[in-house]
């Protein structure tokens, strides 16, 4: 047994020994950053439940997607949020306006991703759609098929599922192949738990639930094959891109698939969600950290358990941060 002793601390010295041997690294181009559009706002207002966000229109959106364009954040993520809400008959045509007055602003400077699920069109809250108190998974999924072709029609470069219906993966990529929109790609929420983190952004999207819960689609915490599975399934069905949802309670997850002989060879995304944002919010509000140093701390963690994407709220803030 060797007696030699390894002093470790000789790399750690100062700030620029740090950085040259800093095995993770993370960029802008990393980083997806959300907004919430609403049908029929008059003006922009801020979001009470997550710090620094907004209630957006679409003068709005595009003033906001200007400002993370010049902080170096290329690719958004987008939830519509109508005004009129259904059991069963939707219109997607806000949402669809929306998306072709980015594209006629940005152009291919920005990537969309749109957030396909029901859960803010239904008067339920639910994210599919309910027959006598229970979700019709085949029923959901075809409209969500409707969903995903009309925002991609409209300019949208990534469909991103979040409703966790079975097999929605499977029948958006054939909607989308049939409707000559074979370029367009598919981000799953592949792996979404049922987490009690999602409080801020529901109340964003109005997306409570008014009755009942999502457990009997979202994933068991406490089900890691069943996580594994729905990752799976997702990447033989035809998505382009995986995703872990929430992303701080999950890093064993997101490890493990990035880690896996299959799965690991696609992109993989990790959505660092509301309630884990937040709680960093109200704890620098307390004095208890410093909301800067631990929001980078959890995003080198995330990007370090195996995440080549984040999404997250603070994107359009993270070269500022980092640089001071």
């Amino acid at each position: 047994m060797s007696d030699y002793n390894l002093n470790l601390r000789r790399y750690r010295q100062t700030k620029a020994v740090r950085d040259m041997f800093a095995t993770v690294e993370i960029s802008a181009s990393n980083l997806i950053q959300p907004y919430f559009v609403y049908q029929d706002l008059s003006e922009s207002i801020p979001l009470p439940s997550i710090a620094g966000q907004n209630k957006h229109n679409l003068e709005s959106l595009l003033k906001e997607v200007s400002l993370g364009l010049r902080n170096g954040v290329t690719s958004i993520l987008l939830f519509f949020i109508p005004s009129s809400k259904g059991s069963c008959d939707f219109d997607y045509n806000f949402g669809s306006s929306v998306l072709k007055g980015l594209r006629a602003e940005f152009g291919d400077e920005i990537t969309i991703f749109t957030d396909t699920c029901l859960c803010s069109h239904t008067e339920s809250g639910h994210c599919g759609i309910l027959e006598n108190g229970e979700i019709n998974n085949d029923k959901s999924v075809r409209e969500l098929m409707k969903q995903a072709v009309a925002y991609a029609s409209a300019g949208a470069d990534c469909i991103s599922p979040s409703d966790m219906m079975d097999n929605r993966i499977r029948g958006i990529r054939r909607a989308l192949d049939e409707a000559g929109l074979s370029k367009t790609m598919i981000m799953s929420y592949s792996t979404k738990f049922s987490s009690n983190f999602y409080g801020p952004f529901r109340d964003a999207a109005e997306s409570t639930p008014s009755s009942g819960d999502r457990k009997s689609y979202q994933i068991d915490f406490r089900n890691e094959s069943d996580a594994m599975l729905s990752s799976l399934r997702d990447m033989e069905q035809g998505a382009d891109i995986l995703m872990v949802k929430p992303a701080g309670a999950y890093l064993d997850i997101i490890n493990k698939i990035k880690s896996h002989q299959q799965m690991g060879k696609l992109p993989l995304a990790a959505y660092q969600v509301s309630g884990e944002y937040q709680a960093l919010h109200i704890m620098a509000e307390q004095g208890l950290l410093d909301f800067d140093a631990a929001y980078l701390e959890t995003l080198y963690a995330i990007r370090r358990s195996g995440a080549e994407l984040i999404i997250t709220y603070g994107a359009n803030k993270f070269n500022q941060i980092i640089k001071r």
